[in-house]
């Protein structure tokens, strides 16, 4: 822009002038000033840039204008384009409206309105109104499109809806010890509540809902396998309600095999049978490991008699230590009952020879619990401890030593019998 050029020598009485002698395609802005004796007064606002060429025509009415929502004191107007523009860029719009039965168009924006959609406020609640909207280029104001029937300004009631987009998933699988968030964005007029639910039992202690407006979010920290499930949030307003399922999959290592029993037995191989774990971890079974051992006991020592005492049992895998197996019941500490035995089997003869006047020992290994009572005998006579006999008795061995055996015509006349005892049997 330059310097203004003064178009005009003679003055201009009327309030319209046609300027001529333009260059083609170029554009130009004029603006007025008035003249009186006491001189030239202060220019005008400068006009819209418009260019030199051939005559333009101006736009075609929007194709649809519709009310899109309400209020008790607003309306909200959206329109398409024009089909045609009049050759001209759409500079914006102009929108008016009348009240009930009201005749007069009333305009309601000052400056053009350069979107497609706009808010009307401070509209009287309950009242209806009509609208109409054209379009403005450099040539002028367009033709009009009305709205197709009044609009009254009230709250609308919408149901509750679910924006999913690509993001949107509804199957989740997170590793145990890992988090997830479920989490929706929704609408509906008033604005919905939002609950969430399992399908079975209670959300977990490590769950956390956070609702804002048009959202709803689950969290769950530190996921184990009791958190697999189905989630379902319910949205709920005066309008209607929704619910949308979430599937959770946490994967976890699988629970015990059930029902382990005994099929077939032979002499060199056992049958195992049993029934498949009630939780998969959430991953298909792959196999089973079947592991052995020669026993399942431990001999716990150092325990006062009389006492009573509670026991427990943990396995131990890579991940740690399983919940405790606990005794049905205390255990009271007694003296436990074991049937006493005397094995012979270390006495090569039942018939003990030697020659009269030496000595001779019988050593028999016992057990049992409580100590067995060992009585030795002679023929139906017991034996004690004499000058010529010793009787020794230990936890698992009685010993008898005989001196200076007398004989009768090289005859054994001397016949040691071993008898053992145990006091009354006892239990835990």
């Amino acid at each position: 822009p330059g310097t203004p050029d003064v178009i005009t020598k003679k003055p201009i009485v009327e309030c319209a002038h046609k300027v001529l002698h333009l260059t083609e395609d170029m554009e130009y802005e004029f603006r007025v000033m008035a003249v009186n004796d006491a001189g030239v007064g202060a220019p005008s606002t400068i006009s819209m840039p418009i260019k030199a060429a051939e005559p333009k025509d101006i736009p075609c009415a929007p194709s649809v204008v519709c009310v899109s929502d309400s209020t008790n004191n607003s309306i909200s107007l959206e329109w398409t384009k024009p089909a045609n523009d009049g050759g001209m860029e759409i500079l914006g719009y102009i929108i008016e409206m009348v009240k009930g039965k009201e005749t007069e168009w009333k305009k309601i924006n000052e400056q053009l309105v350069a979107q497609t959609n706009y808010i009307v406020t401070g509209l009287e609640t309950g009242a209806e109104y009509k609208f109409r909207v054209a379009a403005v280029n450099h040539v002028g104001r367009g033709e009009d499109k009305e709205t197709p029937e009044p609009a009254q300004a009230v709250d609308r009631l919408t149901p509750p809806q679910v924006d999913i987009d690509a993001t949107f998933k509804q199957t989740h699988i997170v590793k145990a010890g890992g988090s997830v968030c479920l989490g929706i964005q929704f609408r509906g007029k008033p604005i919905p509540t939002a609950t969430w639910m399992k399908e079975e039992g209670e959300l977990g202690v490590m769950s956390e809902i956070t609702n804002t407006d048009g959202y709803s979010f689950l969290s769950i920290e530190n996921c184990s396998r009791n958190d697999t499930g189905k989630y379902t949030v319910n949205l709920e307003n005066a309008s209607g309600s929704k619910a949308i399922t979430f599937t959770l999959k946490v994967m976890d290592t699988p629970g015990p095999p059930q029902a382990v029993v005994f099929k077939e037995v032979s002499r060199g191989s056992v049958t195992l049978t049993w029934e498949p774990p009630l939780n998969d971890g959430g991953a298909r079974i792959l196999h089973y490991i079947v592991e052995r051992r020669e026993n399942l006991f431990y001999v716990v020592e150092k325990l006062n008699r009389g006492d009573e005492y509670n026991f427990c049992v943990k396995a131990k895998n890579e991940a740690g230590y399983s919940r405790p197996r606990k005794t049905l019941a205390p255990v009271l500490v007694k003296e436990p009952h074991i049937v006493p035995a005397a094995d012979l089997s270390e006495i090569s003869n039942q018939l003990i020879t030697c020659r009269s006047g030496n000595s001779f020992t019988i050593n028999v290994p016992i057990s049992g619990r409580p100590a067995p009572k060992v009585t030795w005998k002679l023929e139906e006579m017991r034996l004690k401890n004499t000058d010529r006999v010793s009787i020794r008795v230990t936890r698992d061995k009685s010993s008898i030593t005989v001196k200076e055996v007398k004989n009768a015509a090289g005859v054994i006349t001397e016949v040691i019998k071993v008898i053992i005892f145990c006091k009354k049997p006892s239990f835990i």
